[in-house]
């Protein structure tokens, strides 16, 4: 192994990853904890803990999986004294609650006891909301008629205001649980959390994952007071702290605990932690017409821009080291519900088997059949439920079931293809940049390849934890600078089928008008 290591986490919603890189960016060790499997005993599935529109993770879990996670490197003699910096990501939007006076916990670890029996008791929440939660809908109408509309919060905030937003999972807490917000001496996001667990103090927020919080003015690159006080308070901005708006800044060295326990170096530099998306970004170049797309838990669409994009469907973000700003379409319905309807409909539930019926019963679109998949509440639209519809009319079941399969990926795709055009104005995507889980199934890339119709590249290393490989190449890039090739980094996986592309394109206009009868089938938010 190489002798000197940069190293990413990723805290998602399912696991806790690793990845390791050396000075000329190889993939040299990756580790991964399982939180449903590994850590049964928190009771979640999938990672998580759903209670109706709540949805939550026991923070301890967090905490439990890095010990568990840093012992399975220990028992393979993994180098920890050869690491010289490290950075981090999470899936954003979460939030960690500290107790009061928990800063004297971090700060005086012992590293002969284990982070879990030492933290038990740092949290005044036990549940940490995390980004798939919708059950702040009402916070989320008073904060846009108190800022002035969702155009306008948009405007100020990079994106208008979302239920799994922190701000307004903190203003739940506010108006509900005054005892508990009154107890909370520091709200972190998921990233900084993780990132207070190493510096053995409480990190700041990244100026990237606080711009998807509804309380930061991207512009500025500061908290917005009246949105502070409108979801918490006079407190809150205390209890949120500072603001890292450079993410090469060096917060401090790596805290006692993981240099005496584990044998990291006393010198091992820790960066600002991000959140997933932004991370997944850094974990490759882009040119200026490129569009990354990242298929896993949520499916994400991002792209870089010299000025904020604001629409009331999109987010902007602050770029993590650059003066430049992310647009992102983010979806809940992702691998999870992929997975829902290659189980119900396929014999085996294999991809295998998901694959062959794409490319041989349901092998070309058909302009009279969509399919709208939210197995959980969908961000955008804001919508519930399966809805299929032939020529026109809505219907329980397609005549041929198989064609769930299809409709399925061209319900997602379409949804990114109608929406990023809005963002772009006019110009013209020459690549998309895949990542993610599904990134390795070619089937589906042809899909994606045929609605957009542009070719798809893959990472040439294959790595699919993109974010924890982002957050170890922004580790590498504060020591070594960046000196990467975008155009050595990718492999051609899918060319566009042109008359696919034809019909989708014909498609499109049909697909946003049903989508509005989906939306209104709802009835108001």
């Amino acid at each position: 192994m190489a002798d000197t290591l940069y190293v990413g986490f990723d805290l998602s919603t399912q696991q806790l990853k690793l990845t390791v890189i050396n000075d000329t960016a190889d993939v040299v060790c990756e580790e991964t904890v399982r939180f449903t499997k590994e850590l049964p005993q928190y009771g979640t599935s999938n990672g998580v803990i759903i209670n109706g529109h709540t949805v939550t993770s026991p923070t301890l879990m967090w905490v439990e999986s890095l010990d568990l996670l840093l012992s399975k490197l220990s028992a393979k003699a993994f180098p920890f004294h050869s690491i010289r910096v490290i950075s981090g990501a999470a899936q954003q939007h979460g939030s960690v609650f500290w107790k009061r006076s928990a800063s004297q916990l971090l700060r005086h670890l012992n590293p002969q006891e284990t982070l879990k029996s030492q933290l038990r008791d740092a949290f005044a929440l036990e549940q940490s909301p995390t980004w798939q939660d919708s059950s702040t809908s009402e916070y989320c109408q008073k904060l846009e008629e108190i800022i002035g509309g969702a155009q306008e919060l948009a405007n100020i905030t990079g994106s208008r205001a979302y239920e799994r937003f922190t701000g307004n999972q903190i203003a739940k807490i506010y108006q509900n649980d005054l005892p508990t917000y009154n107890n909370t001496e520091r709200i972190s996001v998921v990233s900084s959390f993780l990132a207070s667990l190493f510096l053995g103090d409480y990190a700041p927020i990244d100026a990237s994952d606080a711009s998807g919080m509804n309380l930061f003015n991207i512009h500025s690159k500061t908290w917005d007071e009246r949105l502070l006080i409108a979801c918490g308070g006079e407190a809150l901005r205390e209890k949120l702290g500072n603001v890292e708006v450079f993410g090469l800044n060096v917060m401090g060295n790596v805290c006692r605990y993981f240099v005496e326990r584990y044998g990291f170096s006393p010198d091992c530099k820790v960066l600002p932690f991000m959140g997933d998306n932004p991370s997944t970004l850094l974990s490759r170049k882009l040119c200026p017409s490129d569009v990354l797309i990242s298929l896993g838990t949520s499916d994400t669409l991002l792209l870089v821009t010299t000025y904020p994009i604001t629409t009331t469907e999109s987010h902007t973000l602050c770029h993590p080291i650059s003066n430049q700003y992310i647009s992102m379409l983010c979806y809940k319905n992702g691998s999870l519900t992929r997975e829902h309807i290659r189980d119900t409909y396929t014999s085996t539930a294999s991809w295998d088997s998901f694959n062959t019926i794409l490319r041989t019963l349901v092998s070309k679109p058909d302009e009279t059949k969509f399919g709208f998949y939210f197995q959980v509440q969908e961000i955008i639209p804001f919508a519930y439920g399966i809805y299929r519809f032939d020529n026109g009319e809505l219907v329980d079941e397609f005549r041929d079931p198989n064609y769930n399969i299809r409709a399925i990926l061209e319900s997602q795709f379409l949804s990114m293809k109608a929406r990023s055009a809005r963002l772009l104005h006019g110009q013209r995507i020459e690549r998309l940049l895949v990542v993610g889980g599904a990134s390795a199934n070619d089937s589906i890339l042809q899909v994606l390849a045929d609605v957009f119709g542009v070719k798809v590249f893959s990472p040439r290393d294959g790595t699919a934890n993109s974010a924890s490989f982002g957050a170890a190449m922004k580790a590498r890039m504060m020591a070594c600078g960046e000196d990467r090739d975008e155009k050595s980094e990718y492999k051609l996986v899918a060319s566009p089928n042109k008359e696919n592309n034809k019909v989708y394109d014909r498609m499109l206009s049909t697909f946003v008008k049903l989508e509005e009868r989906v939306v209104m089938a709802q009835g108001p938010e």
